[in-house]
């Protein structure tokens, strides 16, 4: 069940570089972030204020999820986008599937989670496919891209570090609650740049079908994709939820053709598909094998 959940979630964030190529020649990036960011968190907030809480009042726990919300959301989400102005989509598809990577890595300095050679073995297989699936030979390493490429790598290690942080927090509070959270300080963050993009846009020309898309943005792939990943993350180690992210480029692969134009699926992603997918299973094996799973009680609001 848990690894159908990291799929719909990694379903979710494809879908997202679709209907985002839609969206974004009528809303600016900036603007569509703050959308995302303050309408997932003003909905989980009514959510858990309808359902009666639970609420967090330990200065610790609220620390570490502010650190969750700005590292995770915020400061991921924002270095992505700037990176992706002074650098190529490309490169961005390619930086992105360092995740794994740099969870596997803090997993280990930390000494939160040993990988086992086999889900190791894995997360590289499933690396090799992904990146195979976009084409390294178009990786840019120009100077002019320099700086959008370090963006986009630093926005990956904020991300890497948001599973590390937010795993033991889901210990003793349910996903509802700690996504509220998240989301809140992320919101808290976003506002310094939310407020003067919402001040100086003109939304006038924006269509009924364009919104339902920016509504669909942050219901799918802000407040599900990020709670479904939060469940899974008190279920299994950080490193298994990382490694799914190598799906997304080849779910977007996959859907593109049937709905962008000028998009066409070819043998190279039912490869790069298969390596994946080979990869994703060895993980799950190793996860089994290592009695990772994480056997809690339900929590409030489960």
């Amino acid at each position: 069940m848990v690894h159908l959940v990291l799929v719909l979630v990694q379903v979710f964030f494809a879908s997202l570089a679709i209907t985002g190529r839609i969206v974004l020649p009528v809303v600016p990036a900036g603007l569509l972030v703050t959308f995302r960011i303050l309408g997932a968190a003003a909905a989980l907030l009514a959510f858990n204020v309808a359902r009666g809480g639970p609420w967090i009042r330990d200065r610790r726990v609220l620390a570490r999820l502010a650190l969750c919300g700005l590292l995770g959301v915020t400061v991921n989400q924002s270095l992505f986008l700037f990176g992706l102005r002074h650098s190529t989509a490309v490169n961005a598809t390619i930086l992105v599937s360092t995740v794994p990577v740099f969870t596997v890595l803090g997993s280990l300095l930390l000494g939160l989670e040993r990988p086992s050679p086999a889900k190791l073995a894995g997360i590289a297989l499933a690396a090799a496919g992904a990146i195979y699936l976009v084409g390294p030979e178009r990786l840019s390493l120009a100077p002019s891209v320099a700086l959008g490429n370090l963006l986009i790598l630093s926005g990956m290690i904020a991300y890497a570090s948001y599973f590390l942080l937010s795993k033991p927090v889901l210990a003793s509070h349910d996903p509802v609650t700690v996504s509220t959270y998240v989301m809140l300080f992320a919101a808290l963050g976003v506002l310094p740049l939310g407020v003067p993009a919402l001040w100086s846009a003109d939304l006038s020309g924006v269509s009924s079908s364009i919104w339902a898309l920016v509504g669909y943005i942050v219901v799918g792939p802000t407040i599900a994709a990020y709670f479904l990943n939060l469940w899974a993350l008190r279920r299994v180690s950080s490193n298994t939820v990382a490694s799914f992210i190598y799906l997304q480029p080849f779910l977007a692969a996959i859907v593109a053709p049937l709905v962008l134009p000028g998009e066409s699926l070819s043998g190279r992603t039912v490869t790069a598909g298969l390596a994946i997918f080979a990869g994703l299973g060895l993980v799950i094996r190793a996860e089994r094998a290592q009695h990772r799973d994480v056997s809690l009680e339900p929590g409030v609001g489960e």
